[in-house]
């Protein structure tokens, strides 16, 4: 292998690699740096091993605390939510010119509450916004967004510019595409459309169980 740490990377895995080394199971693992064989002591192997372990772990908390850090300046540390990307040169989020309209349009939509979440994603999918997977069922046909998929779209405070990581509320330094007002407007709708669902089933459920 190429280095040693390849082969194990947490307490458990280097203990085991130790392990069958010494037990003869393995006759030796080779580096470019050296061979270790099932008659060697074992310590410099541990050592070896713990060392990757603790690098690891340090990685991972330095990435970690760097996008909490990030996040707590207002910068997304993800992938953009449709209707944003993300640009490479500058490591922010930029609005998408084409689709940032149409997510706004759908929002709009919506609270006029006349609309149902597979019409949203109808109406989103006319306009070309969607995933490659649906832009190619939009050229055979079309096939719109799932009801999951428009709900997600339209509960994503990230549009009028809050965000939600690590456990804490962040106010992004993203351009909003929508205002609070109109996201709020959405939610109630949704609520009361929610509301309107349940007490229509009701009276079906009660049906049922009467075997009316």
């Amino acid at each position: 292998c190429w280095k040693l740490d390849r082969l194990a990377r947490n307490p458990v895995d280097s203990g085991l690699v130790s392990w069958l080394l010494q037990s003869e199971v393995l006759k030796r693992i080779c580096t470019p740096e050296r061979s270790y064989l099932s008659a060697d002591s074992v310590l410099l192997m541990s050592v070896e091993f713990g060392m990757a372990n603790q690098y690891i772990r340090d990685l991972s908390y330095n990435t970690k605390r760097g996008l909490r850090e990030k996040a707590r300046r207002g910068e997304f540390p993800s992938l953009a939510p449709i209707g944003y990307i993300n640009n490479v040169a500058t490591r922010r989020i930029d609005v998408d010119r084409k689709k940032a309209p149409h997510i706004k349009a759908a929002f709009e939509l919506y609270a006029e509450n006349d609309s149902r979440y597979e019409d949203i994603g109808t109406f989103l999918l006319s306009k070309g916004v969607g995933t490659k997977a649906t832009q190619r069922w939009h050229s055979a046909g079309g096939k719109p967004y799932t009801k999951n998929v428009v709900k997600n779209i339209l509960t994503n405070t990230f549009y009028y510019g809050d965000f939600y990581y690590g456990g804490e509320w962040h106010h992004g330094t993203h351009t909003p595409i929508i205002s609070k007002s109109l996201y709020d407007k959405v939610q109630k709708v949704m609520l009361l459309r929610g509301r309107q669902q349940k007490a229509k089933k009701a009276p079906q459920q009660l049906c049922g169980l009467l075997k009316c």
